[in-house]
């Protein structure tokens, strides 16, 4: 499970292109990133700081094959979890109200 603390966090984790990446290696783990970039018709400079940022969320893992990265997902499902709520110290209007 992964936890996002807020919307743009959220936004820049969950582009089409990065969901795109994330079921290309859960179908299929490629042999490196430049075979994962080829498959997807992709720059490879992208596809790689795009795993890399789902590797800090620990979605995406790495294998070191020689000097080949292999990444892969240990899971079957991903589940992102998103909270939302106001910042500490402020009340909503309806709580003050009350």
């Amino acid at each position: 499970m992964v936890n996002v603390e807020d919307r743009a966090r959220l936004r820049k984790l969950l582009t089409d292109r990065r969901m795109e990446l994330l079921e290309a290696v859960m179908q299929h783990s490629p042999e490196s990133i430049r075979a994962l970039a080829a498959r997807l018709n992709r720059d490879i400079h992208d596809v790689h700081d795009d795993l890399h940022l789902l590797a800090e969320y620990e979605i995406i893992h790495f294998e070191s094959d020689g000097r080949a990265k292999q990444p892969y997902v240990p899971y079957d499902t991903v589940r992102i979890e998103v909270e939302f709520g106001l910042p500490h110290g402020e009340e909503s209007d309806s709580a003050a109200s009350a």
